[in-house]
């Protein structure tokens, strides 16, 4: 079974693991010697204070100022985000989830040193986003499993625009699994809370795009937890998610997408 990054032609296009912990007095004084930790895989760094507005039902708005430090490495195909409560290794680029999760493991080892004791993990998060192009011979809704967005109202005259389905699981891992599949003939394809982010766009986004339907699967899964800080289990339950969210991939997508996605050169193939 093709997983997740190991395709010639793979549709991925962003990748994100997020841990989010107890929220750390004084990161401001702490992320240099993290940032020092990891010069050698992310040496560019950029503050990033942002200001936010929280409205609660008949009561005057809430603002918070949020700052966080983004890392890169040299080609800006990668990043880590530092937060006061969270860290996040996000990529536009990827092989394999071996070697990515090799890197957090790298990410967390070192986050570790500036840490202090008792950090209690509250959120793990793995998201991964494909984007579904058109094809000569592959429509975008021929790359999908099932009938999603099988309703036409195409003999009354009506245009398609846009499709938005978003469905929720709950694993057998007691994690969270939301997949939200997307069709549009717009250039608003991309979800507005992960783009843009700072790294370099994926090569299949910088591709010219065609015209037609173009399509994206987001597969968002996460666990809820409350343990110890510590790299081995957060690394044994990333992994965990990964396993989930790979089949889910298979499940969603067509034998005929995976032959596409299988061969380097996508003009040169027969649908089998």
């Amino acid at each position: 079974m093709a997983v997740l990054g190991q395709l010639p032609n793979a549709p991925l296009i962003y990748v994100l693991a997020q841990i989010a912990f107890t929220r750390i007095p004084k990161m401001e004084s702490r992320w240099e010697d993290f940032h020092e930790e990891i010069f050698d895989l992310y040496p560019q760094a950029e503050v990033e204070r942002i200001h936010e507005l929280y409205l609660q039902n008949e009561k005057e708005p809430i603002t918070a100022d949020l700052t966080r430090w983004s890392m890169f490495d040299k080609e800006r195909y990668s990043g880590v985000i530092l937060a006061p409560d969270s860290i996040i290794l996000h990529a536009s680029s990827y092989t394999t989830s071996k070697d990515f999760f090799k890197k957090l493991k790298h990410v967390l080892d070192k986050l570790t040193l500036i840490l202090p004791k008792n950090i209690t993990v509250k959120r793990l998060g793995l998201r991964y986003l494909d984007l579904l192009l058109p094809e000569e011979k592959l429509p975008v809704e021929d790359q999908v499993s099932g009938k999603l967005g099988s309703i036409s109202l195409e003999t009354i005259g009506c245009q398609f625009q846009k499709l938005e389905e978003v469905t929720r699981y709950k694993t057998e891992i007691n994690s969270n699994l939301v997949v939200r599949h997307r069709q549009s003939t717009e250039p608003d394809i991309l979800p507005g809370d992960l783009f843009p982010n700072k790294l370099r766009l994926a090569a299949r986004l910088e591709r010219v795009k065609p015209e037609g339907v173009v399509g994206l699967m987001d597969y968002d899964h996460y666990i809820q937890l409350e343990e110890n800080f510590k790299t081995s289990s957060i690394i044994d339950k990333f992994k965990s998610l990964h396993d989930i969210n790979s089949k889910a991939f298979k499940l969603t997508t067509s034998d005929d997408a995976e032959q596409l996605w299988n061969i380097v050169d996508p003009e040169n193939w027969t649908i089998g």
